[in-house]
């Protein structure tokens, strides 16, 4: 299985960008699962030939712990989101079932993409850094100290949840304070079960898997945000008073927050590891098959509850969703009539950036309305606002580019909200910007 994976991987990487590039349906509004899950496979088998070993050929099982962890691993951080507000999701998937899939895929992806970049940055160093490890002078673990880090995450998730707008960016850290000196005193205390902790592996003076996870949560960064630009169904973030200067959708300094992320990730997987009884991803599988592992009840109540779970969270975090990928015919199936949708059906332009595909206009749809659905399409597409926003727009006599960047964006987001939507005035200041730097559109 491994071996198909791999050759999907490699394959699937370049196939990838074409379809987003070219925007070829049905894959460009999956584009981000299909592009990071090539890249997981891809970097396994790249992993393989540096190390002679990797996750999916000699450790498949622990491969798809982290995949299923992955999952709630990254809701902890939608629900940090709820209360800072810094991002939120243009595009999502039209349908519930659709969209619990696309969830599932794509935040599964999180802690797999994150170490197999690990085991990569590791392989490199193994090749290439005397004595294949990053040595530096061990650091002095005591029960102070331990409290110190503690206290320090402690403190930053309290600021972080009293003061979402000036200390959102502690969202990036405050789990590993807390958690990695956890990992760290529960290896002590019971070394059987216990999994890792970077502060064991500092004390005794080896950083190099410190290196490798900073090193591997910026290049993940930099993958997702690069992906993410060109992509339909996707991130925006609204983060205060850094939203100025950007790469891509991401604040310049909001990179900072992608290497302290990796270690949030490790630390979270390695304090599971102590409940499965010290199993661990990065344990070899004879290893792993002396240990114990989760416990029958343990394993049951995990099959009952993640998927609740997971799915409650979900719907709560739906208030992060600005628009969903409705297709024409919801909103102008009476206005297009049957021969109308069939049409459009047919030639597979039931999606905005479809339908704005067609250049010539087929007899079945009125010129009038060919010319507003044109208009709609256009202005649903920009920065994934989607149709239903993009007539609320209309309401308010707003159907050109032109007119939306003149708007101011809290008076904008209020009129909207009277009309029964659910928009941000940060949200309508990246419509406004966006809108600015298209091309004129006036008659």
């Amino acid at each position: 299985m491994h071996r198909l994976a791999w050759i999907m991987g490699l394959i699937g990487l370049p196939l990838a960008h074409y379809w987003l590039a070219a925007k070829i349906e049905p894959f460009y509004s999956s584009i981000y699962c299909f592009l990071w899950w090539s890249y997981i496979f891809a970097a396994d088998f790249a992993v393989f030939k540096l190390r002679g070993k990797s996750l999916l050929r000699d450790r498949p099982r622990e491969f798809l712990v982290l995949c299923i962890w992955s999952v709630p691993a990254w809701l902890l951080f939608e629900l940090v989101n709820l209360r800072i507000q810094n991002w939120y999701y243009v595009m999502a998937p039209w349908t519930l079932s659709a969209g619990l899939l696309y969830l599932v895929l794509a935040f599964g992806s999180v802690l797999p993409g994150i170490f197999e970049t690990a085991e990569l940055v590791i392989g490199v160093i193994e090749k290439w850094a005397p004595g294949g490890k990053i040595t530096g002078r061990p650091f002095p673990v005591s029960g102070w100290n331990i409290a110190v880090q503690m206290l320090i995450g402690a403190a930053m998730l309290v600021f972080l949840l009293a003061c979402p707008k000036s200390c959102g960016c502690l969202a990036w850290g405050f789990v590993y304070f807390l958690v990695d000196p956890i990992c760290y005193w529960l290896g002590r205390k019971e070394p059987a079960r216990a999994g890792r902790s970077l502060l064991g592996q500092l004390a005794s003076g080896d950083n190099t898997r410190l290196v490798a996870l900073l090193v591997a949560g910026l290049v993940c960064g930099g993958l997702w945000e690069a992906w993410n630009l060109g992509a339909r169904t996707k991130w925006i973030y609204s983060v205060p008073f850094f939203d100025e200067l950007k790469i891509g959708e991401m604040p310049l300094l909001g990179f900072l927050g992608f290497p302290p992320f990796a270690l949030e990730c490790y630390a979270m997987v390695n304090l599971l590891s102590f409940f499965r009884g010290g199993r661990h991803w990065e344990l070899s599988a004879a290893q792993n098959r002396e240990r114990r592992g989760l416990p029958a009840w343990g394993v049951a109540a995990c099959a009952l509850l993640l998927p609740v779970g997971i799915v409650l969270v979900s719907l709560a975090t739906l208030s992060t969703v600005a628009s969903f990928a409705a297709p024409l015919d919801w909103y102008f199936h009476s206005a297009l009539g049957t021969q109308g949708v069939e049409v459009l059906r047919r030639r597979g332009a039931l999606q905005g950036h479809q339908f704005l595909k067609l250049k010539d206009r087929p007899p079945e749809i009125d010129a009038a309305l060919w010319a507003r659905l044109r208009q709609i399409a256009r202005m649903g597409e920009l920065k994934g606002m989607g149709l239903a926003n993009a007539l609320a727009l209309e309401q308010l006599n707003i159907t050109r580019f032109h007119d939306l960047a003149k708007q101011n964006p809290a008076d904008l987001a209020s009129r909207l909200n009277q009309l029964g939507g659910a928009v941000r005035a940060q949200q309508a200041k990246v419509w406004i910007r966006a809108a600015a730097k298209q091309p004129s559109d006036a008659p």
